[in-house]
């Protein structure tokens, strides 16, 4: 019986767990500025901002400025042409702090 309610708990636990692992709110990455940097995720930004014809693509999409703001050193005069408050509300960095 003690085994029982052994496997019971860590049942639980794990569901727990992995449902506190997989939930993300609609429309976010649990959090501002979570896009997580990797090459796919650049070379889509990348591609996007080439079918618009320049290299900061859209500074009113959230996805497109959190890549910018991974990337201050090669992005930075994309992210200073961004709206301040919508930079704050993309990435939870002002312009300040993400250029250092």
């Amino acid at each position: 019986m003690k085994y029982l309610e052994y496997a019971v708990v860590f049942g639980v636990v794990l569901v727990l767990a992995f449902a506190f692992l997989v939930y993300r709110p609609a429309g976010s990455q649990t959090g501002p500025g979570s896009l997580v940097p990797n090459g796919q995720n650049f070379q889509y930004y990348q591609q996007k901002a080439a079918a618009l014809g320049n290299e900061c693509g859209d500074l009113k999409d959230e996805g497109n400025v959190q890549h910018l703001s991974h990337h201050p050193e090669r992005y930075a005069a994309c992210l200073k042409q961004v709206e301040p408050v919508f930079l704050q509300q993309a990435t939870g960095k002002t312009l300040q702090q993400l250029l250092g």
